[in-house]
């Protein structure tokens, strides 16, 4: 017997999906790497709010968890979703 398969809907104006989210991106000229990771720039749009907001909460040890193997910040998709759901976006 299968289980019942249910389809994601939008909570508060949230996306459905990170593959949903990646398709929005890329169709508006954002890269989204293989793995789900974004630019400070791109994750700026998906939360939204300025670049200098990310840097500033980056300082202050707040905002969405990034990964920062070099010079340049990264962002994953499924992070940044996760906090905003978590209602931390609203900082």
């Amino acid at each position: 017997m299968n289980a019942p398969h249910h389809e994601p809907t939008h909570t508060a104006g949230l996306p459905t999906s990170i593959d949903e989210v990646r398709r929005n991106l890329e169709a508006s000229g954002h890269y989204v790497t293989v793995d789900g990771r974004v630019t400070e720039q791109t994750a700026a749009t998906v939360i939204p709010c300025p670049v200098s907001r990310l840097r500033r909460w980056r300082m202050e040890g707040k905002g969405p968890r990034y990964f920062q193997p070099s010079k340049t910040p990264w962002y994953y998709l499924g992070d940044i979703l996760r906090w905003i759901s978590d209602g931390e976006g609203n900082a």
